[in-house]
Parts: C-alpha cells; sequence; structure tokens
C-alpha cells in the first residue's frame, strides 16, 4: 500500500483528504520544475555544446513532468518493450577502462513519432554525475556492463 492509500484510508470516513494530496502533488512538482528550468537556464548560459545538450535533456525531464509521466504506477518499461535495454531501478558499470563509467536508469521512455527507446537517467564519468539519456546504440555499448538492481555501485 502506497503512502497515499494508506492516508486515503485513514481519513477516508473523516475528511475526504485526495484533493489535499493531490494539493500537496502539485505544489511538489511546480518547485521541481521551476528548480529544473533554473539549472536547465544555468546550463545553457555557459554557451558551451555539452552544457546545451545537458539542458535539453534537462527540459526533456521537465517536460515529462510536466505531462505527469511521472507517476507512481509508471516506473517499469513501456507497454511491449521487452527487456533487452536499459529497465529503470538498475545501475549499470563499467570500470575495466578506468573512467569509472556508471549509468542509473531513472525511466524509460519512447519517442511520440517513431517509439526509438530512451533511457533517462544519471551517468557518472571520470568522477562527476551528470543526467544523461542514452538510445540504443548505448545499449549495444555498454550490453556487457554490470548491473545492479538497486540503488548505486560503489
Amino acid at each position: 500500500m502506497s503512502a497515499r492509500e494508506t492516508i486515503e484510508n485513514l481519513w477516508a470516513r473523516a475528511v475526504p483528504v485526495a484533493p489535499l494530496l493531490d494539493a500537496v502533488r502539485a505544489e511538489r512538482d511546480a518547485e521541481i520544475l521551476y528548480w529544473l528550468g533554473k539549472k536547465a537556464l544555468e546550463y545553457r548560459a555557459t554557451g558551451k555544446k555539452a552544457d546545451a545538450e545537458r539542458a535539453d535533456v534537462i527540459g526533456l525531464m521537465a517536460s515529462k513532468i510536466s505531462r505527469g509521466a511521472v507517476r507512481s504506477n509508471n516506473r517499469r518499461l513501456p507497454a511491449g518493450v521487452a527487456p533487452g535495454f536499459f529497465q529503470p531501478g538498475h545501475t549499470y558499470t563499467h570500470v575495466d577502462d578506468g573512467t569509472d563509467w556508471r549509468f542509473r536508469c531513472d525511466t524509460v521512455t519512447t519517442h511520440p513519432e517513431d517509439g526509438e527507446l530512451t533511457a533517462l537517467g544519471w551517468r557518472f564519468f571520470k568522477g562527476v554525475w551528470t543526467e544523461c539519456a542514452y538510445g540504443l546504440d548505448d545499449w549495444e555499448i555498454h550490453l556487457n556492463a554490470g548491473i545492479t538492481e538497486a540503488g548505486e555501485v560503489r
């Protein structure tokens, strides 16, 4: 049972809490969207191509949140997608080349027109965490990476 369901069950007879919980979620989402917008502007202001790409990924994540794509029941692969791709909740590691590369997959989405898979998450590379989007070509490169199911590999 989720925290929301627990609260609703506790208060169901006394006060309808669903609208209050929805309002709290909307306020939280607005704060997150504001912060993501601020970070995207900061990256874009540097004028560097890599930072502009980071700003684009942040904008994509903000768009997903604003459209309601981030929900408690939307944490796995899209319907019909076989687990031959990055999976949410997994951290992928590759340390053989000395870069200490890691990718924590937070969600997987598909392009609205062509259905191409994209994994969204955080990449650790040469000591720095950055937001990242990986496609099928990236999956093929990192196919033999180590995988953990929960949390970050240390």
